[in-house]
């Protein structure tokens, strides 16, 4: 395990503008042992032909309709043959991680996650994540390693539409799956991606997700704090907008 092999599985659907730059860092990395594969959702806008110029350094190629982004995801596990998985997006690029990242992942049923740095701005985004801080907000997959333990074992949750993801790893919390936090900048993510646009189902069903992994306690302490954010906001702006 002193070079595991890393999956790196990039999803698409019309990315014809981006796609090339994500295959390239893949390629461009230095660490020895990576598996690529490109799931693709039936592409119609020239995506396959650059997928096809790329073709003897990727793994596996699927291009077919499918069910969404996690729907995607999920045929990815099933193709993926590394000790370790990592998503990209086709619009997120890889930074030379994989040669510092591989020789740290040590644990082989833990799930190792570092930092992302936003594609906008250029600022690093991510930071150790405890229990109560995923409760809030998302790890941001670009940066999670996923290892063959969990990913062959559980998939994404289809109900959610773009917030799959953060399920999956609350999901995981609850089942004390160990997240081991790696201080070292994994990838550029896009975040004006469609994921950007929230979802509706997830957040409907939050309390539920959370009360199911990890306690009543949890979801009534979630429930509490939005309570006290959306009483406090109106009156916090009402101070700021009196001082201004």
């Amino acid at each position: 395990m002193s070079t595991p092999l890393i999956t790196v599985c990039i999803v698409v659907l019309n990315g014809v503008q981006t796609i090339a730059a994500s295959i390239a860092s893949v390629i461009d990395q230095t660490y020895p042992a990576i598996e690529l594969i490109v799931v693709d959702g039936g592409s119609t806008d020239g995506t396959i032909d650059v997928v096809n110029a790329f073709a003897q350094h990727i793994s596996r190629f699927v291009s077919e309709p499918d069910k969404g982004i996690y729907d995607a995801m999920n045929k990815c596990y099933e193709m993926a043959q590394g000790d370790w998985l990592i998503f990209l997006g086709c619009d997120d690029v890889l930074l030379r991680s994989l040669s510092v990242v591989g020789p740290l992942l040590r644990e082989k049923d833990a799930v190792y996650y570092g930092n992302v740095m936003i594609k906008a701005d250029g600022t690093v985004s991510g930071g150790k994540f405890s229990k109560y801080r995923l409760m809030q907000e998302n790890i941001c997959h670009q940066a999670i390693f996923y290892p063959r333990s969990v990913y062959k074992k559980w998939r994404y949750d289809l109900r959610y539409r773009l917030h799959a993801d953060h399920e999956y790893n609350i999901r995981l919390i609850g089942k004390d799956i160990r997240y081991v936090f790696l201080d070292t900048t994994i990838a550029v993510f896009d975040n004006t991606g469609v994921s950007a646009a929230g979802d509706p189902a997830f957040r409907h069903d939050l309390y539920r997700i959370l009360r199911e992994n990890y306690g009543v306690t949890w979801a009534a302490l979630k429930w509490l704090r939005t309570l006290a954010a959306s009483t406090l906001k109106p009156i916090l702006r009402s101070f700021a907008k009196s001082r201004g």
